[in-house]
């Protein structure tokens, strides 16, 4: 049942005190903390189970297209939540790239600053990621390859402004010692026109 604050918590149990009660009750941050973190962990486990059953280029392969459609999925989900049009520049773009990250992958998660280069191109610097931290705590950074570019291009197919390029199967930057900060380079509204015509 849901308390004043519309928030669900349970009834009133005869012989318990409301001290209990009311510490069955998150706020509002810690109910979106553990969310992200039970999806994290799933995310996590669905991918160990498909290198168990099936290998690791599998693992890859599939987790690279899941993240794709699940890219689409949440952009889709954000852009009607809050309202808006698509991005038609880039100085668009990175606000709303900027505004999912902060939705989906918040502080401590990830660290990421995005600065815009010209009128087709941002670049994107991932200072700390989640997903270098799990993968080499679970020790599967040798074989992993990053599926967050593929994310991040399901979030431009959806707002219209797609990459210029698949982005390449890669290992996770970090891991190999580099810093995590690609030059992400889209087609603009025009362009994505002329090409279907």
């Amino acid at each position: 049942m849901p308390n004043r604050a519309g928030r669900f918590c349970f009834p009133p149990v005869e012989g318990v005190s409301k001290d209990v009660s009311s510490a069955l009750v998150l706020s509002d941050e810690k109910e979106k903390e553990l969310l992200r973190n039970c999806w994290y962990s799933h995310d996590a486990r669905w991918y160990m189970a498909v290198v168990q059953e099936f290998g690791v280029e599998a693992a890859n392969r599939l987790n690279r297209r899941v993240c794709r459609a699940l890219g689409k999925a949440e952009m889709r989900r954000l852009v009607m939540a809050l309202g808006i049009a698509g991005p038609t520049t880039v100085q668009e773009l990175v606000q709303v790239i900027e505004a999912a990250f902060r939705f989906f992958a918040p502080p401590p998660l990830t660290q990421l600053e995005i600065r815009v280069v010209d009128d087709h191109s941002y670049e994107a610097w991932m200072k700390r990621c989640f997903i270098h931290d799990n993968i080499t705590k679970a020790g599967i950074a040798p074989f992993y390859v990053c599926a967050a570019h593929d994310r991040i291009q399901g979030w431009h197919e959806v707002l219209g402004l797609p990459l210029a390029e698949e982005p390449p199967a890669q290992p996770c930057a970090k891991v190999q010692g580099r810093e995590c900060r690609p030059l992400v380079r889209v087609r603009l509204p025009e362009e994505v026109q002329s090409h279907e015509l």
